[in-house]
């Protein structure tokens, strides 16, 4: 006699979607406590399902790993944890000025990682590369040790703009970089 306590097996996928997961195995992907978060959003229409032998819910891996990276959702000590690259922690440097503190809370990462990529980034760029996309910096001592020419520094910036969220900018900044091709 089963009792209620007893574990629930673990369910197979549908013949030929071995690479989709079950409700429970989705909600363990997505960080959620219950199924019901992943129902919601299937009723959302975020998430599409195959449906199974008796009615259950399947969902593609690829879908499941690109609404993870969408969903903005507070980090607890339950959710897994977002493994964030050095590119990544030094772009939040860059967006505005942040401390070390900043760093920990904002990306979830070790006190002693963001204290290494914090000093690196005081050393290759420090608080005064916050500056507006566009915008030249005054050449001189002031601007720091830059090796970059003028060119250079004025396509990394159109660079940066192509990656703005405002498509006028985008535009902008792309007609900009074609001119300066030819």
């Amino acid at each position: 006699m089963l009792t209620q306590t007893a574990t629930r097996k673990a369910i197979r996928p549908p013949s030929g979607f071995e690479d989709y997961l079950c409700r429970r195995d989705a909600a363990a992907l997505l960080g959620f406590a219950s199924e019901f978060k992943v129902r919601q959003l299937e009723k959302e229409g975020r998430l599409r399902p195959i449906r199974g032998a008796m009615g259950s819910a399947w969902y593609p891996r690829g879908q499941l790993e690109a609404l993870r990276g969408k969903l903005a959702r507070p980090l607890s000590p339950t959710a897994p944890r977002v493994r964030w690259p050095d590119d990544a922690l030094i772009a939040l440097l860059r967006e505005k000025p942040r401390t070390v503190v900043d760093l920990v809370v904002d990306a979830g990462i070790s006190i002693s990682r963001a204290e290494r990529v914090y000093r690196f980034w005081l050393a290759h760029e420090g608080p005064g590369s916050v500056r507006a996309p566009g915008v030249e910096e005054e050449s001189g001592d002031a601007a720091g040790p830059e090796r970059r020419s003028g060119e250079r520094i004025e396509h990394d910036a159109l660079v940066r703009q192509l990656r703005d969220a405002d498509p006028k900018v985008r535009a902008a900044a792309f007609e900009k970089l074609k001119v300066a091709r030819r």
